[in-house]
């Protein structure tokens, strides 16, 4: 009698075990967010580089659970909200888990700060980046490591099936602009061109089939760009932003991708903040430095919620949020994402 009863209970709690896995399953609009890119997606990959180019003091990562610093923005960034509306768990940095030995599939984040498309983007002044060649790598390595290990126990096909229903975020490309424009060296597109085509087309062999591409930010409206050309009457620097606008348009924008339009989303967030629920369009939340950072010595805004940008350079979690939220819903002509949104790429 007793040994029926044990039967039983153990029979229904794994019953309700694989139930709610499977209700979480269905709840889940990808199998997965995969993110590349630099400093707007970067979760703390740097720290684990010997390398100074990282953000792993406060006030970076204040309002994240557990005041995580090495994220440059107060908390969550547009990959972390991208996961949070797919149904995912935040992908958290590559550099931070033993692949071979990580079980979750939901994904992962590859970024580094100051890495570009091209690969000696940041690598002259930041030796030990991560660049997006080197990105890659580790997602080939997770794929092989990890994806054909876990997923193989159910059958040949699903690493497969994974892939092409997950979705790739990448948000590169400022770098090779801001890091040569402002040294007056010469930019060449078509080799940016070459470069984002190469690494879009490896991810595509590896069985990716799902991609969100983010075009170049409107650099002339960064604080720390403002606040050297207009430090009186802050302005957009209009003459870089109309070059960085003609360079921007690249070959992943025709592309069968999502192509998130990062650098109209920029320059309507500095010169119209209030038009998406902010006050503060070109200041700084942080106190920075002169490499427009955050210096951990000076204040910080408690009103975080108002303001666009953290720093000289990266937009707050509520900025972010903001455009996640357009990227997932909107649907009109004018809308953060094209051709589709975020939500309709997944149902694909």
């Amino acid at each position: 009698m007793v040994n029926t009863k044990v039967t039983s209970l153990v029979s229904i709690i794994t019953f309700v075990f694989i139930f709610f896995v499977e209700l979480s399953e269905s709840q889940k609009l990808a199998p997965a967010l995969y993110v590349f890119g630099d400093s707007n997606v970067d979760v703390g990959n740097n720290n684990k580089l010997d390398i100074s180019a990282k953000t792993n003091y406060l006030p970076y990562g204040i309002d994240f659970p557990g005041a995580t610093p090495g994220r440059p923005t107060n908390g969550y960034n547009i990959a972390d909200f991208f996961a949070e509306a797919l149904g995912l768990s935040v992908p958290p940095p590559f550099n931070s888990i033993n692949i071979s030995s990580y079980t979750n599939t939901e994904g992962l984040n590859y970024a580094s700060s100051m890495s570009g498309i091209l690969d000696d983007t940041g690598t002259a002044m930041f030796p030990g980046i991560t660049t997006l060649r080197g990105q890659i790598e580790m997602f080939k390595k997770t794929v092989r490591e990890q994806l054909r290990k876990v997923l193989k126990k159910k059958n040949g096909e699903e690493v497969k099936r994974h892939l092409s229903k997950s979705i790739v975020l990448v948000v590169s490309g400022v770098n090779d602009f801001a890091l040569n424009l402002l040294r007056n060296e010469r930019m060449d597109r078509r080799s940016i061109d070459h470069d984002a085509f190469s690494q879009d087309l490896r991810m595509y062999n590896l069985g990716a089939r799902k991609f969100v591409v983010f075009d170049v930010e409107a650099l002339g409206c960064l604080p720390f760009v403002v606040d050297m050309a207009f430090p009186a009457k802050p302005r957009c620097v209009d003459e870089l932003n109309s070059l960085i606008s003609q360079l921007g348009n690249t070959t992943m924008s025709e592309a069968t991708f999502v192509v998130a339009k990062n650098y109209h989303y920029y320059l309507n967030l500095a010169q119209n903040p209030a038009k998406f629920g902010l006050k503060e369009g070109f200041k700084p939340c942080c106190g920075v430095n002169k490499y427009g950072t955050c210096d951990s010595l000076q204040k910080t805004c408690r009103d975080r919620k108002d303001y666009v940008f953290f720093d000289g350079f990266h937009l707050t979690q509520q900025a972010y949020k903001v455009l996640a939220t357009q990227c997932f819903n909107a649907t009109s002509s004018d809308a953060a994402c094209v051709p589709i949104n975020l939500q309709n790429l997944a149902k694909l």
